[in-house]
């Protein structure tokens, strides 16, 4: 066991930390926000067809995450459990991306369904190469107190840039890199800005394996993989957080995904898309930066409360809005901003729990798995982004939009509305109940020395 004074987290480790996740989430932004636009309105392919396969390779993928966790626990290196593989994992995430958003014109029909379905099975299973032992690495370098909940939040801060920047600049960003708004240049737009994105995401990972250190606080005991996954479910604080983070997330990746088809065809102003995901994006960072301020007076509990009632509030006024009428960009403003903010204080809230649950289960159980229970993150984010993308497809081709259409009929419209705000609603308020009812959560166990 290392003693926590022979670890040494300075201000150029925090900082390369947090480039780390803004390359890694600029290519997690770019596929989990426009992976079924791309496959459905540049290449051709069925709503449908599109949410049944990222619902299943996402699920595929996300049951792998435990197995990475196993993986990182055994691992031995000179450079430690975590840095071999977040540096591996992200040059492979880095080339698997980039191919995912060049899809040959030459394919065609069931070849193309193949190669898309092939490359992103593969994308999520790099990715989880790197984010596993990413995230993983903090409870096994820091312990809770105000270095770890530093670090968390500035790592969160990057990684919520990283994340929101595609969403908010992809379209913009894909006309201009592909010379117009034709489907070819749309095809060579998502190309070369694949390309810019995956080049960041390898150089920041570089620079964030230089400065991290070599060394952990601590050395997991050397326990049998049925024995790790049995410690994981004994934890019962890691458990929910675990369902509060897939219900939550799956609110937040179908409003994501629908959002630009609310844009497209209801409030029939495409242009104001860019302008309202960077509105949201701007809200969720400054909720991120706020994080530090609202814990000098609170406890992480008492925000994180703050986070789900800030989210029931914001499906409930976009629910009143569709109910009794049509979007338009001024009624979308407020919700939009609302249900940003409470997504940015998740997003920094979600992994000091985790990294808390992870010092519960050496309390509770005499065992400190790290990369095991820190592993749930990553796993319900991809549970929750398959569900949502899975509903999300199979909703697109239920209400019956027809892209030919300026203007789509009453019902489809109706529908598309209540696609977008019920289902999300739904999550939101179960995330709330298990949060007020498991009143422990959020809270640090006493450590032994």
């Amino acid at each position: 066991m290392t003693d926590q004074n022979e670890i040494s987290i300075t201000k150029k480790t925090i900082f390369s930390y947090g480039l780390g996740g803004l390359g890694k989430n600029l290519a997690y932004g770019l596929v989990s926000t426009y992976t079924l636009y791309y496959y459905n309105t540049v290449l051709g392919i069925s709503a449908a067809f599109i949410g049944t396969l990222l619902m299943f390779a996402r699920v595929f993928d996300a049951f792998n995450d435990p197995l990475m966790g196993v993986i990182v626990a055994k691992t031995r290196s000179r450079f430690g459990r975590y840095k071999p593989w977040i540096f591996t994992g992200s040059i492979l995430n880095a080339l698997i991306m980039f191919a995912m958003f060049s899809v040959p014109k030459s394919l065609q029909g069931g070849t193309l369904k193949l190669y898309v379905a092939i490359t992103y099975l593969l994308c999520g299973i790099t990715y989880t190469l790197s984010d596993i032992p990413f995230w993983s690495i903090i409870p096994a370098i820091t312990k809770p107190g105000h270095i770890r909940e530093k670090m968390t939040s500035f790592a969160r801060l990057f990684a919520g840039i990283g994340a929101g920047a595609p969403t908010i600049f992809t379209m913009s960003l894909v006309y201009l890199l592909g010379g117009g708004h034709q489907t070819d240049n749309l095809r060579t737009g998502f190309s070369l800005l694949a390309l810019i994105f995956s080049i960041i995401y390898v150089a920041t990972a570089i620079l964030n394996v230089i400065n991290l250190p070599d060394n952990e606080l601590c050395e997991p005991k050397a326990s049998s993989t049925k024995e790790l996954f049995r410690l994981l479910i004994k934890n019962d604080q890691a458990m929910s957080v675990a369902l509060i983070i897939v219900l939550f997330n799956t609110a937040i990746y179908l409003t994501t995904n629908l959002v630009l088809y609310i844009f497209q065809f209801d409030i029939q102003k495409e242009s104001s898309y860019v302008y309202f995901m960077a509105m949201t994006g701007i809200v969720q960072v400054c909720a991120m930066l706020s994080y530090s301020l609202f814990r000098k007076k609170f406890t992480n509990r008492a925000i994180y409360l703050l986070a789900l009632l800030l989210g029931v509030t914001a499906y409930v006024l976009f629910t009143t809005i569709a109910l009794f009428g049509n979007f338009s960009v001024i009624k979308a403003l407020l919700p939009g901003a609302i249900v940003s903010m409470a997504n940015g204080l998740s997003y920094v809230l979600i992994t000091i729990f985790v990294s808390s649950a992870v010092d519960y289960g050496e309390v509770k159980h005499g065992s400190r798995e790290n990369s095991m229970i820190s592993s749930l993150q990553t796993l319900m984010s991809k549970l929750a982004s398959a569900i949502a993308i899975f509903f999300a497809g199979l909703g697109i081709d239920f209400v019956h939009i027809d892209p030919n259409l300026s203007v789509q009929t009453d019902s489809t419209l109706f529908k598309l509305r209540m696609l977008f705000c019920i289902p999300s609603l739904l999550c939101m308020l179960a995330s709330l109940s298990i949060f007020l009812i498991k009143k422990e959560l959020g809270n640090n166990p006493n450590m032994r020395s």
